[in-house]
């Protein structure tokens, strides 16, 4: 799509594909959504119940390994919002393995090739397992059998190292969609010295920037970028190999950051300056 046009811009035009397309377009499963609708209605409460069943045993079961350890609402909430009315879902169990000997990429090659079982998702102490109505005993049992052998196995604890804290929510200077939709110019994320470009700091980022996992994002359109954001997506991009920086764009392997030109910066100020101001209510 537009190869030939001089204009075109690959990174942009990714941005705006991702935006608008699913993640996962197989159509076959999009046909089975009317069959599993069916199947919802004629036997979906007797399905559900059986499911909770299970994933309450299986909780119970992972808990009594001595090693791994389910994470319960208490356990993820904060204090600021436990009175928020946020519920956990039952067939959601978040397993903290961070007393197992091993890190949660060994943990995980560990289940798939030894037991031939993978998970749903994994952070970076935690593994997320997803239990569904095709779930059966034998299933639960084979996986608290796998880390009950693991648990047992006693090695030795792993060094772990921190995650960087992230940084402050700073100035939206300009309206996302102001700053996402502006051509913008690529700067490096690194010096020539391969040390932090102290020079981004204080422009104004077109596009958001996510690492995944955990995929919140530290940068959105329109957000200005100080030395702290910086520092924190260059330690990223040293220490977590695993770690996706959704919005990063490499310039060979040279990772940049789309930001507004002086030229746009310029231009932005004059476009609000121009726009009416909202009255507040009295």
């Amino acid at each position: 799509i537009h190869v030939n046009d001089p204009t075109f811009n690959e990174h942009i035009f990714r941005e705006n594909f991702n935006m608008h397309t699913s993640t996962s377009p197989m159509y076959s499963m999009i046909a089975s959504l009317d069959v599993s609708r069916k199947q919802a209605v004629l036997e979906g409460y007797k399905l559900l119940q059986r499911t909770l069943m299970l994933a309450d045993e299986l909780r119970e079961q992972i808990n009594s390994t001595g090693v791994f350890r389910v994470l319960e609402l208490d356990d993820l909430l904060p204090d600021e919002v436990k009175n928020d009315g946020i519920r956990l879902d039952p067939t959601k169990i978040t397993v903290d393995v961070a007393s197992c000997g091993m890190t949660v990429d060994d943990l995980q090659n560990e289940l798939f090739t030894r037991f031939n079982i993978t998970v749903e998702k994994s952070t970076f102490n935690t593994l997320t397992l997803l239990l569904t109505i095709g779930t059966t005993r034998s299933k639960c049992s084979r996986l608290y059998d796998a880390l009950m052998r693991i648990a047992r196995e006693k090695r030795a604890p792993r060094r772990l190292y921190r995650t960087p804290d992230l940084p402050p929510f700073t100035e939206l200077a300009f309206l996302p969609r102001d700053a996402y939709y502006s051509t913008g110019e690529l700067v490096q994320l690194l010096d020539d010295n391969d040390q932090v470009n102290r020079e981004i700091a204080g422009r104004i980022s077109c596009d958001q920037i996510v690492p995944y996992p955990p995929g919140i994002p530290v940068l959105v359109p329109g957000q200005r970028i100080t030395d702290n954001i910086v520092e924190y997506l260059v330690r990223y991009l040293r220490v977590q190999n695993k770690v996706e920086l959704h919005g990063v764009v490499y310039q060979g392997y040279v990772p940049s950051v789309r930001v507004l030109s002086a030229q746009e910066e310029n231009q932005m100020i004059a476009l609000v300056a121009s726009r009416p101001q909202r009255r507040r209510a009295a």
